[in-house]
């Protein structure tokens, strides 16, 4: 019996260690202190913390697109990132949201889903491939996205853009949500907009509703 309870001891001390060892979980604990020797920014009115890393020439490139009255984009760097910590009340963090563009990393994630990961599932609409599992307390989801950059390749005498189709690359999207229920200032006031709308008879129909 001793033998029995010591297992399953062991069972659920790895179980938990394992939930704790997803990536970037660690910034679901994080105090106020780390998130600033980390470079994070708050914001009050979304109740978030968020850093974000892009290359400076791409930067630059699309400032001067727009200047130019142009409409192509630039594809963003391979170790472009940004990560978004939503709160809820109490100060407990509600989801953790990382956006990549690099492939080694979202393949790192994918193999992590599939090796530790319970009731995995894949599901894909357009160009978005979803997958979706669950870690102890934590709902993973990642994304892959195909995006297209087109670029302007001239101009016609009345100023009409011509574009062509150039390349195209992966934005990725990985969430890790906890049982917190999201909240901020920016969100009650989403909220009571939608309410205010709702009585007086505004609510716009889901397309189910509309059949």
């Amino acid at each position: 019996m001793k033998r029995f309870f010591l297992l399953i001891f062991t069972l659920c001390i790895a179980f938990v260690a394992n939930a704790q060892d997803v990536p970037y979980s660690k910034y679901l604990t994080y105090t106020k202190e780390e998130f600033k020797e980390n470079k994070f920014k708050y914001d009050d009115d979304t109740n978030t913390w968020s850093l974000r890393k892009s290359s400076g020439l791409n930067v630059t490139l699309n400032v001067l697109a727009i200047l130019a009255d142009a409409s192509e984009e630039v594809r963003p760097a391979t170790n472009d990132y940004s990560i978004l910590v939503q709160f809820g009340k109490e100060e407990k963090a509600a989801y953790v949201q990382v956006v990549f563009y690099n492939d080694d990393t979202y393949h790192k994630l994918l193999t992590f889903m599939k090796d530790n990961g319970q009731n995995l599932v894949e599901t894909s609409s357009g160009k978005i491939v979803k997958h979706q599992a669950f870690i102890g307390d934590y709902a993973l989801e990642l994304d892959m996205e195909q995006r297209i950059i087109s670029r302007t390749s001239s101009r016609t005498a009345d100023r009409k853009a011509v574009k062509n189709v150039d390349e195209s690359y992966n934005k990725y999207c990985f969430v890790i949500r906890t049982d917190v229920e999201p909240w901020s200032k920016y969100l009650d006031k989403q909220a009571a907009k939608k309410a205010k709308r709702d009585a007086k008879g505004k609510k716009k129909k889901t397309v189910d509703e509309m059949m």
